[in-house]
């Protein structure tokens, strides 16, 4: 069974680990993940998904006045495909809107067609590609979700 939890310091190693397997040309560092998590719970927020121990995925979201920006969402490869990715968007999405969030935008990889479908399954729509974001010709789409009214 999957769980869900805030992400803590103890986490960051093998948050980091993931990571580097799945992001090998622009992981995070392990300082930059620990200057996101000094931020929260204020205007961050930083969850892991675990299996028993074992965290298979994690996500994090920012919010400055109404609007939020995902940093990061990833799923270990063997465990997608089975809603974990689903879910934790949906945990960052509510944290944020709970504390005002009216858009919700996130930048990802041109071509990431394991993403593209999630973010646009849950609404998200593709309003600009910025270029050379992710380094020289690598280019990477600005989604952008407006928060319906009644939530």
């Amino acid at each position: 069974m999957i769980t869900y939890r805030e992400m803590v310091i103890f986490d960051l190693g093998a948050v980091q680990a993931m990571e580097r397997a799945v992001y090998p040309d622009d992981a995070w560092s392990l300082t930059q993940f620990k200057e996101e998590l000094a931020q929260a719970p204020r205007s961050r927020f930083y969850i892991v998904a675990c299996e028993e121990q074992e965290i298979v995925g994690y996500a994090g979201i920012a919010i400055t006045q109404d609007v939020a920006d995902i940093h990061t969402l990833t799923v270990e490869p063997k465990y997608r495909r089975r809603g974990i990715g689903n879910k934790l968007l949906r945990k960052i999405e509510d944290w944020a809107i709970d504390r005002g969030a009216l858009s919700l935008m996130l930048e990802m990889r041109v071509g990431n067609s394991q993403a593209q479908p999630l973010y646009e399954a849950a609404g998200y729509q593709s309003i600009s590609e910025r270029k050379h974001y992710y380094g020289t010709g690598v280019h990477a789409i600005i989604m952008k979700k407006v928060v319906p009214d009644e939530k």
